[in-house]
């Protein structure tokens, strides 16, 4: 009954203290979906430093988690976008979003916030300069093929005409997004819930350090594969930090585990080839590491 007790005292504060900013950036997120119209950002993007800069720019503002951007970034490759503004897409986009950044701030201030922006952003910009070295220097180490245009049809009528799409409104895509979200923010308050309420404090910094290199290589190699949907990562982080876990392991955490998933990683195949997923998957390692390093330094 103490524990039972305990967890339910602990989630309630959790959920109370964050529940109303993930309203507001989850309204935000659904006007942004509703009102900023995807063929029109995907005009502007087809190669080049300032591509790389808007698909950077477009994936922080477009709401949804590294799984669901993949269509998007197939849409860019498809319009005759290069690679590197492919990978800086998907990059930012798990990184940032209008609810996320909310949610950030509201839980874990204004510093872990603002190095989520700057991280997203220059980091999508170096990925990106990586794979147009490797398309313009290294064709033949990607192997990819061509991408080939496709329509819609509308289904089951094979008249070869394009589907036409209604209107988003603005209710039914921020429900949607409740529904996509909520069940992972309430995973989230959860899992967040248990590791405070179970493990003593000064439990972490027992066994493997506040802030040294053993934080930083537990934190980023259990935050890379375990990947949690966005949101659920900042109770998570915040969790980490209660327990005594340093802010750079934290953000390292919390940056490589919102980033890549398996489906994501199996479906970016298609995209960069079995060789740019290596290159992904390693950047990705370093680039946590890294980011948890210099984010210690401030």
């Amino acid at each position: 009954m103490d524990f039972i007790y305990a967890f339910a005292k602990e989630f309630l504060s959790l959920t109370w203290m964050v529940l109303p900013y993930f309203l507001a950036g989850a309204a935000f997120g659904a006007a942004l979906d509703v009102f900023v119209k995807p063929e029109f950002a995907l005009k502007h993007l087809r190669g080049g430093w300032g591509s790389m800069a808007k698909a950077a720019i477009l994936g922080m503002v477009m709401p949804g988690c590294s799984c669901a951007t993949m269509p998007m970034a197939e849409g860019l490759r498809r319009k005759g976008a290069d690679l590197g503004t492919v990978t800086s897409f998907l990059l930012a986009s798990p990184l940032v979003s209008p609810q996320t950044l909310v949610l950030t701030g509201a839980v874990l201030g204004w510093k872990f916030t603002a190095a989520r922006l700057l991280a997203a952003f220059f980091g999508a910009l170096l990925i990106g300069a990586i794979f147009i070295w490797l398309e313009r220097n290294r064709p033949g180490f990607l192997d990819i093929p061509a991408a080939v245009p496709e329509k819609k049809c509308c289904s089951g009528c094979g008249c070869g005409k394009e589907e036409t799409e209604e209107p988003k409104k603005f209710w039914p895509v921020f429900a949607d997004i409740l529904k996509d979200l909520g069940k992972y923010f309430v995973l989230g308050m959860a899992i967040a819930t248990l590791l405070t309420v179970l493990l003593p404090a000064g439990v972490i910094t027992r066994y493997i350090g506040a802030s040294g290199p053993l934080a930083y290589i537990v934190a980023v190699l259990a935050g890379v594969p375990l990947y949690v949907c966005e949101g659920e990562e900042i109770p998570l982080t915040l969790s980490l930090l209660k327990l005594g876990l340093g802010p750079g392991p934290a953000f390292a955490f919390l940056l490589g585990s919102v980033g890549t998933c398996i489906p994501t990683m199996i479906m970016s195949q298609k995209l960069i080839g079995r060789r740019g997923l290596l290159v992904y998957g390693a950047f990705w390692l370093v680039f946590a590491f890294g980011a948890g390093l210099l984010f210690s330094l401030f």
